[in-house]
């Protein structure tokens, strides 16, 4: 079975904040866990693990410390954002440094894609990233079978995925404050987990949205939503709040994914 591992940042055992200081700290973190979940899918049987990567530039994995028998894929733009290179060959995805969706209470760096969103909705559930790049795998057939961030990031998991694993790195106290597990414990919690998600593989089932899907997506500000609204596929609801149609998952995604790049352009 293929296993395909997604790395965000935000949810990685040890980090707390967005600080540059970091940054070095933050790609060694980040590769880690992807290697930790890799171990135990390996050690449950998996054939193949490949690595997508979920944060910022999307170059941050560092390659000569990957364990050498993962495959992956770095940089953006790319086709599904966070979750480009999944597709039907793929029997599970597993992802690591995850976090919840904005405004999250205790939710550690908790946000949605951007600072500029204040929340989104696919045919009225609304989702942060967690379930946004669960339904892209979803669209392909393919389950999520761990969520590993923290607390809240768990808990939102559990709520839209049902059975997923999850494991609860840290735990907030503020927006970019959190009690957090040691590197090396939390590491080994994800490897044991991902093991026991790959063993158990057939009780997970795709998370989707069935065609036609909108998109509802609300802006912090209406200058936002004045940048976009003249698109065919949008309509504009309120100040802040556009929808966007489109005939299934995959093309309402592409369109909320352009247009979330594109709304910041004025400001």
């Amino acid at each position: 079975m293929k296993v395909f591992v997604a790395a965000d940042m935000e949810g990685l055992a040890g980090l707390v904040t967005w600080d540059s200081a970091d940054n070095d700290r933050m790609r060694c973190f980040m590769t880690q866990e992807v290697n930790a979940a890799a171990r135990g899918a390996f050690a449950a049987g998996a054939s193949e693990v490949f690595a997508g990567e979920s944060h910022g530039n999307m170059r941050n994995l560092l390659p000569d410390a990957l364990d050498p028998r993962i495959g992956f894929l770095s940089g953006q733009p790319k086709p599904m954002n966070h979750m480009g290179g999944v597709d039907s060959s793929f029997g599970l995805a597993l992802f690591v440094g995850y976090h919840a969706k904005s405004g999250t209470l205790r939710g550690n760096m908790a946000h949605t894609y951007a600072g500029h969103i204040f929340s989104l909705s696919f045919n009225g559930v609304e989702v942060g990233e967690i379930g946004s790049d669960a339904a892209l795998c979803g669209y392909h057939g393919v389950p999520v079978g761990l969520v590993a961030g923290d607390r809240e990031a768990c808990k939102e998991a559990e709520q839209l995925l049902g059975s997923v694993r999850t494991v609860a790195v840290k735990e907030g106290v503020a927006h970019t404050a959190a009690r957090c597990l040691p590197v090396e414990q939390a590491r080994g919690m994800i490897e044991q987990a991902a093991a026991d998600a790959v063993k158990h593989a057939s009780e997970f089932r795709p998370f989707r949205f069935e065609g036609p899907v909108t998109a509802q997506v609300v802006f912090t500000a209406p200058n936002f939503a004045d940048t976009v609204e003249q698109f065919d596929f949008v309509k504009r609801i309120d100040g802040r709040t556009i929808t966007i149609e489109g005939k299934d998952y995959l093309q309402t995604f592409e369109r909320f994914n352009a247009l979330h790049f594109l709304a910041p352009v004025v400001r």
